[in-house]
């Protein structure tokens, strides 16, 4: 019964059906609607994508379009009341690489409450509004955000850090629920830049795979990524989240966080699949005129990464690093380069290079507080390649470039006791 509600559902809900056109043209003030040709429209790509249908092309001609919205279903003239593409069919909104997609509050915001998905952007600049670039809402009812790509895509906040002027904005992308969401460069980098408060990417309780690959960012109010999954924010994370060849620099620059805003790459638990960072960069400290944004006492910059359980119960599942290079310049750093807890399984694998900029480790395993206690659960099982490189600056003194519960420890001898651990001679307590 309750299928067939949804589907009389579906049946009767505005949108396209069969025959939608295989494409439709907008300008900034009008939409070219099938049978009716050029119209007037305040807000032409919410018509376009309510006239759309599976396999529709929308194509935007040139210039700046005002923010839209999908799927509210309030009646509102900016809301696109569609369902959206398929998996085999999405729609496609193209800005051509000279379109611009200009925010208030934010530039695209998402909801299901008209139960929409599979909508790709492909070459738009997304000019963040007060909360956020793109905006996918947070859903209670179990619905999920599903296969929403931008390809090729810009998302600029217009924040100077260094100066402290500029536009204001909280978050690049801020997505709750999603799943088969993509946001890649393939011709060039994809770049998120000059973010006033938060994050680049802030990702809750994912319901399925995320994709974050080939984009270039820099001047970040917190981090390039955050994902999350509290339990008093919906379910446990789903799916694989891959971030592969992304160049970050200079993160966690907000004043209202003391310039102290997180990781660059940061995995707060309950995420319970696969993790895979591969090939990325991340740097802090190359540019002299951001060096003085820093707590009073402390070094410039954070950390690259940070894996934890914020919840007990809440582990993340695998998290796996490959081939990655995260560099601080000397002096630079006020926490271990990468730091990882609350894992049931570690693999650091490849050619990863960890470099710390002053007295801190490169690579922090199960860290610790200032007491002694454990930041999070601990790991399970961690593989450490011996092709990982952990460097420190020759200027600095300190006590080991790994930690391992808080005491510093050889990578070599590191490597032996968990090949002891896998053969069963040792047990995890010994660490």
């Amino acid at each position: 019964m309750l299928r067939l509600l949804l589907a009389l559902s579906l049946l009767l809900a505005p949108g396209p059906g069969a025959g939608a056109p295989a494409s439709i043209r907008c300008t900034p003030t009008a939409v070219e609607l099938p049978g009716r040709g050029l119209v007037r429209a305040a807000h032409p790509i919410a018509r376009a994508l309510e006239a759309a249908g599976p396999g529709t092309v929308i194509y935007l001609d040139p210039g700046t379009y005002e923010p839209f919205t999908i799927g509210m279903g309030n009646g509102a003239p900016n809301d696109a009341r569609t369902h959206g593409g398929t998996r085999a069919a999405p729609i496609i909104v193209d800005g051509g690489g000279v379109v611009r997609i200009r925010g208030k509050t934010d530039a695209i915001a998402i909801d299901q409450r008209v139960p929409n998905r599979y909508i790709t952007f492909k070459d738009i600049t997304i000019l963040a509004g007060e909360r956020s670039g793109v905006i996918f809402f947070r859903q209670s009812s179990g619905r999920v955000h599903e296969g929403y790509a931008f390809e090729d895509c810009d998302i600029l906040g217009g924040f100077n850090h260094a100066t402290g002027r500029g536009r204001r904005s909280k978050w690049g992308l801020s997505g709750h629920s999603v799943s088969n969401l993509r946001f890649l460069g393939t011709v060039e980098p994809a770049r998120v830049e000059g973010i006033e408060k938060e994050h680049a990417f802030y990702i809750q309780n994912p319901r399925g795979a995320v994709l974050l690959q080939n984009i270039r960012a820099t001047g970040l109010g917190r981090t390039f990524c955050q994902f999350t999954a509290r339990s008093k924010e919906g379910p446990p994370g789903r799916g694989q989240i891959t971030i592969r060849d992304c160049d970050v620099s200079d993160c966690g620059l907000a004043a209202g966080d003391d310039h102290k805003g997180g990781s660059a790459f940061t995995f707060a638990g309950g995420l319970e699949g696969v993790i895979l960072l591969e090939n990325n960069v991340y740097h802090a400290g190359s540019r002299k005129d951001l060096l003085h944004l820093t707590r009073r006492g402390e070094p410039y910059g954070t950390g690259a990464l940070v894996a934890w359980a914020e919840e007990r119960g809440r582990e993340n599942g695998v998290l796996v690093l490959r081939d990655n290079r995260f560099y601080f310049a000397p002096g630079c750093g006020d926490r271990p380069v990468v730091s990882i807890g609350g894992c049931r399984k570690v693999r650091i694998v490849g050619e990863n290079v960890f470099r710390a900029g002053n007295r801190w480790p490169a690579l922090a395993l199960d860290p610790v507080r200032d007491n002694g206690t454990l930041v999070s659960s601990p790991n399970g099982a961690v593989e450490l390649d011996a092709r990982t490189e952990l460097q420190g600056s020759p200027n600095e003194q300190r006590k080991a470039l790994l930690t391992v519960r808080g005491k510093p420890m050889r990578p070599e001898e590191f490597r032996a006791k968990q090949a002891r651990r896998k053969e069963g001679r040792e047990s995890p307590g010994n660490d």
